[in-house]
């Protein structure tokens, strides 16, 4: 059985603004923005045809699956951690027999924003096998839409057009509308890939609720927390310049800053282990570090010497953690159809 749509979509390390990207919080904090760059652990999603009318679903990465004897039969209820497939499948694939199989390259809560990049990916396979590529922007809104009602809280925008575009962003979110520019030329970022380190901890235990409690808490008018939101809005217009300017130092510099405002904010964003092990990495050769995501474990993003990587990584791997490609990647989104198909690619540019 032939191969008939391939998507793959890139996850991201995210540097500045977090957590501004979750509608409405963005709205009382002009200009707001978040910066993010897009990294080689890919999301990708293999859709192949089948005859009749049933439709398997494999999720290799969670090593579980599930089989439909149509898209009206669509259900999750004997395995909830498929839901946001299940519910991208019910949406956009169209009434025949198909078998999808997903990975996603980033570990279980890396906090890089897998499962965003794997809606993203998901969506733009399943728009194309039926017919009606989706262009980035509409990729977008559906993934986030789906996903929101996957996991019952509100949901940034960020991880999604890293998974679409790829590079370095910046995301404005506006009065009116979202806008996202490139804001590092090429060059640049193979000379901030060469100080990058990626580290994976393990999965965080605190991770889901930590971006809703400070939802909630800026809802509900508490004033330290528009303090917190505030201190975010002003180290990410830095952190843009930053990138402008190509800055590595200033980079590192910010990177720390958005850490230490989101350690005082929320405290269950580190643990004393992550703490040791951020200084003892500092002591030998790293310049900034901040817990990829909503924190409490998942990823350790790292500016540092190049020539101290290797230390580093042993140092890190004597604490339990684990070193992981950190590899830029500047295209985004890449769907291809297989040779049985008339057309090469399923993605829109608009």
């Amino acid at each position: 059985m032939a191969e008939l749509i391939v998507a793959r979509a890139p996850t991201r390390i995210d540097f500045a603004g977090g957590t501004l990207d979750i509608p409405p919080l963005h709205l009382f904090h002009q200009p707001a923005i978040t910066v993010n760059i897009a990294i080689n652990l890919v999301a990708e999603v293999t859709v192949t045809r089948r005859p009749g009318r049933a439709i398997r679903l494999v999720a290799s990465d969670q090593r579980r699956q599930l089989t439909w004897p149509s898209r009206d039969k669509i259900a999750w209820t004997r395995q909830p951690f498929l839901e946001m497939l299940a519910r991208l499948i019910q949406s956009l694939a169209p009434d025949t027999g198909l078998d999808i199989r997903t990975d996603c390259l980033a570990p279980a809560g890396a906090g890089t924003g897998g499962s965003s990049a794997l809606a993203v990916a998901t969506a733009a396979a399943l728009s194309a096998v039926a017919g009606r590529p989706l262009d980035r922007k509409t990729l977008i809104e559906h993934a986030k839409a789906i996903e929101t009602q996957a996991i019952r809280v509100p949901t940034g925008y960020q991880d999604y057009y890293a998974a679409a575009y790829g590079g370095a962003s910046s995301i404005e979110f506006g009065l009116t509308g979202i806008h996202r520019t490139s804001i590092a030329r090429r060059a640049f970022l193979m000379e901030l890939q060469r100080h990058l380190l990626l580290l994976y901890l393990g999965r965080p235990r605190f991770s889901g609720a930590n971006n809703w409690d400070l939802f909630k808490r800026h809802m509900e008018g508490d004033r330290k927390t528009f303090a917190f939101f505030d201190a975010l809005q002003e180290n990410a217009l830095a952190m843009r310049e930053a990138f402008v300017q190509e800055d590595l130092t200033g980079i590192a510099t910010l990177l720390n800053r958005d850490w230490e405002i989101r350690r005082r904010a929320l405290p269950t964003m580190s643990s004393p282990a992550i703490d040791r092990l951020i200084h003892s990495l500092k002591r030998a050769g790293a310049h900034g570090a901040r817990i990829c995501g909503a924190g409490g474990g998942g990823c350790l993003a790292l500016i540092i010497r190049p020539e101290a990587k290797a230390t580093l990584i042993t140092l890190a791997e004597a604490a339990g953690a684990k070193s992981l490609p950190s590899a830029i990647n500047t295209r985004g989104l890449v769907v291809r159809y297989s040779k049985d198909s008339d057309q090469h690619s399923a993605l829109s540019n608009q």
